[in-house]
Parts: C-alpha cells; structure tokens; sequence
C-alpha cells in the first residue's frame, strides 16, 4: 500500500506522529476513564444515596440541588476523565489495522490479540460488576467470570478475524466484474456476521468498533475517507470519540519496530485493570 496510513518506517523524518505515540496516547486516555471507573468511583460509592441521583435519568432539579458541592465536583471529575477515555478505543482499533496491514505472521498476531483478551477478561469482570450498578444491572455482586459484557480486546479480536477474513476472500487472480461483486459480497457477509456476533456476545463497543474496522479496510488507499467515515460511525456513541481523529489525521504512518512497545499494549491493558481494582479495595 501506498497511502500514508499504511507506510512503513523509513530513514527520513516525517512530520506527524508515529505509531509508538499513538499507542501511548491511547494508553493514557484508557488510563484516564478506568482510573475514573474505579478509583472515582469508590469514592462516588461512599454515598449511594447521591450515587443514585447523579447517574438517574428520573431525578429532579430540587433532588440534584440537594446534594453537596463536593460531590457534584467530584462527579463532574468522574464525567470528564470517562469522556476522555472515549478518545481511546477509536485509537487502539486504527494501531489494530495498521497492524493488521504491516504483519508478516497473521495467526501469530491474531494469538497474541486473543491471548490479551482472555487475561484480561477476568479484571475487567471485577471493575465491571464493582461498578454493576452504572450499567443498570441489578443484583450483580463482585464476580470473576461475568458472561453478559465482555472486555474490549475481544472486540479487536473478532474485528482481526473479520480483517483476515476480508483479505482471504481477496485473495484471487480474477478481476472480472463477475468476480469482484463476489469478493464484495463476501466481505459484506463477512461484516454483517462479525456485527451479528459482536452483538450476541455482548463485546464492548459492540458493532460499532466491527464496523469501524471494517471502514479502515474499505477505505484503506484514501486516509481522508476513513477519518470522514470513522467519525460517522462513532456519532452514534459518544461525541467525545470523535477527538481520537485528531490524532490519527496527524499520523505519518511511521511504524517503528520496537521490542519494547510491540507487547506493550498486551501487557499494560489487562495489568492496569487489575492494579486499578486492588487500589479501589482500600480507597
């Protein structure tokens, strides 16, 4: 590929930012929201009472007004860091595809994706039921395994296999139109099964971050189209999402091989989770 969001390293400078910068980013605002969801959060627990007012969509203006300054700074704290962490997924899925176009192993990759999902599946259990009561769901205590929402990385690993699976029906030496309205038709159905999937199995960002991904590959020899169509998808989350664009219109497409950010993301996604809960205990 040609385009600049799919060059590769080479020896001279390029303005923009590169990939190892993108990733930290991304990292830091991931940090940001999950520091909200649960050390934030503790603290926003210590009085349920507010607690159940500033997150009801039923509350008044007399019952809001009723409750101390203090906390509603605190809650405001609360709604900015987790706003913030919006930038991050829409990040992390573009540093996904990049590699996904980059790598010469694509079984090795999409291990490595699937391998991060599973450790990290059961602190993401812990923070998400510790915090049951903002998802709306009810009698939900502390718990290891949680079947019913599962953590973003599976997200990315299905968004892998539906990208390898978009390739492999690529994969042919006829460019007949006959031919080509097949591989179109088979991505098609490729997108729409990962969509279905994701909603099934209750992933985190769900069909939104399949159908981004599936966006960055159609449109993977025009950056511009997928910025415009990335940010079509996200719309329909969170306005917020819409500031991890910035970044990626300023990345040159500078991937740097680095053993020390290549498990980088592997390692700080299910370990910040588990660090951030056992900090909550003693809040």
């Amino acid at each position: 590929m040609t385009n600049q969001s799919t060059m590769t390293n080479n020896s001279q400078p390029q303005s923009g930012f590169p990939a190892n910068f993108l990733k930290i980013f991304a990292a830091l605002t991931m940090l940001i929201d999950h520091a909200a969801l649960t050390l934030v959060y503790a603290k926003l627990a210590e009085f349920p009472e507010y607690l159940s007012l500033v997150f009801s969509t039923e509350a008044s203006l007399e019952q809001l007004q009723s409750i101390p300054s203090d906390y509603m700074s605190l809650y405001s704290t609360y709604t900015v860091m987790r706003l913030v962490g919006r930038i991050a997924f829409p990040l992390f899925a573009f540093l996904l595809f990049e590699g996904f176009m980059h790598t010469s192993d694509y079984k090795r990759y999409l291990l490595r994706v699937g391998i991060c999902a599973l450790v990290a599946e059961i602190p993401f259990n812990l923070i998400v039921t510790n915090a049951a009561a903002l998802y709306g769901w009810e009698n939900v205590s502390v718990s290891l395994f949680f079947p019913r929402y599962q953590n973003t990385v599976f997200t990315l690993f299905l968004g892998l296999l539906m990208l390898y699976g978009m390739k492999r029906v690529e994969a042919t030496d006829d460019i007949t139109p006959k031919a080509a309205f097949k591989q179109w038709l088979g991505q098609l159905l490729l997108v729409l099964a990962a969509c279905v999937i994701s909603v099934y199995a209750r992933l985190d960002y769900s069909y939104i971050g399949i159908l981004f991904l599936a966006m960055l590959y159609f449109f993977r020899n025009n950056k511009k189209m997928q910025i415009i169509f990335g940010c079509i998808v996200f719309l329909s989350t969170n306005i917020a999402a819409l500031l991890a664009f910035v970044p990626i219109a300023m990345y040159n497409g500078n991937i740097i091989r680095s053993k020390k950010f290549k498990y980088f993301f592997y390692i700080f996604y299910p370990a910040h989770l588990l660090v951030l809960y056992l900090i909550s205990l003693v809040l």
